[in-house]
């Protein structure tokens, strides 16, 4: 069971890290975190869905930030996005160590 449990904090882990480095891509430009997100999914559905888990939350927050605010204040916010993420990131990280190394010892 710890296993199992390490194995999901290292896969969220790993997710958000992903959308931590395409958040980087969005605080560069909207142009080119969108043109990215349309080629990687390239208008299909059944990857958009397989792209949602390494993508789509920061498309989500980008998204949002550029509609409501101007670019300036969107910038900053998704600053503080990348910087959550990376604090959560670093969390889950952590927590794969912790809950690997209680599966290796055998669940002491």
């Amino acid at each position: 069971m710890m296993g199992f449990i390490a194995v999901l904090f290292g896969t969220l882990g790993f997710f958000l890290i992903v959308n931590l480095f395409f958040s980087f891509l969005y605080l560069i430009s909207r142009a080119a975190g969108g043109k990215f997100y349309s080629w990687i999914v390239y208008d299909f559905e059944f990857l958009m869905i397989l792209a949602l888990p390494f993508f789509g939350l920061t498309e989500y927050v980008a998204n949002e930030f550029y509609e409501r605010f101007n670019g300036f204040v969107t910038r900053m916010l998704l600053l503080v996005y990348a910087l959550l993420v990376f604090i959560l990131a670093i969390i889950c990280f952590i927590l794969f160590g912790y809950f690997a190394d209680l599966d290796y010892r055998g669940g002491e």
